[in-house]
């Protein structure tokens, strides 16, 4: 409780075993999060159609038709990063978002996230980012980048809450840098 007497808003992280895939509690909904299988290609594809044109606009700076089978590979392809489904606990199809982390070169990774609209605004994204920034060690990532559109203020306003260098503002999209601390323990994957 707060100050207010009313419970902190937002998401709030259900602790669970290390080994454990993350799970949250948002909005009373249980919601787990763990690395895409195959299997959720058509629980991916039917989120993409469940989210808005602008949504997508945000995600992959235009329209996007139904997702591929080759880059449903490209997501579930662990050479090529790490691709994370966050679903309602205990139906595995109900994706609701999705977290790239996706290897660019030696020691750089970029992240990107689509939530479904009807959870943003819950919190979900700034949960989620820290997650990726928390397995990004593991990925052999010593910086994350993020392409943002500069009107994309939800998005920015995430990456400078955990901690982006300020982006010089030149164009329509930014390259957004987040150096990450030296000890991957300095990042609380849910927080």
């Amino acid at each position: 409780m707060n100050a207010t007497n009313r419970p902190p808003r937002g998401p709030r992280p259900i602790r669970i075993g290390p080994q454990a895939h993350p799970r949250l509690r948002v909005d009373g909904v249980d919601l787990v999060t763990r690395p895409m299988t195959p299997d959720d290609a058509q629980g991916v594809r039917e989120m993409h159609e469940r989210c808005s044109p602008e949504s997508l606009r945000l995600r992959y700076f235009g329209p996007v038709p139904r997702l591929s089978d080759a880059v449903m590979r490209l997501f579930t392809d662990p050479e090529r990063g790490t691709t994370l489904v966050t679903q309602v606990a205990g139906e595995p199809g109900d994706v609701v978002a999705m977290t790239n982390l996706m290897d660019l070169a030696p020691g750089e990774a970029e992240v990107a996230l689509l939530v479904e609209d009807r959870w943003q605004g819950r919190g979900l994204g700034r949960v989620l980012l820290r997650h990726a920034l928390a397995l990004a060690p593991s990925r052999r990532a010593r910086v994350v980048t993020a392409s943002v559109y500069a009107t994309n203020t939800r998005m920015l306003s995430l990456l400078e809450g955990a901690g982006a260098e300020k982006p010089s503002m030149t164009g329509m999209v930014l390259d957004v840098r987040l150096p990450l601390p030296s000890s991957a323990a300095e990042i609380a994957p849910c927080g």
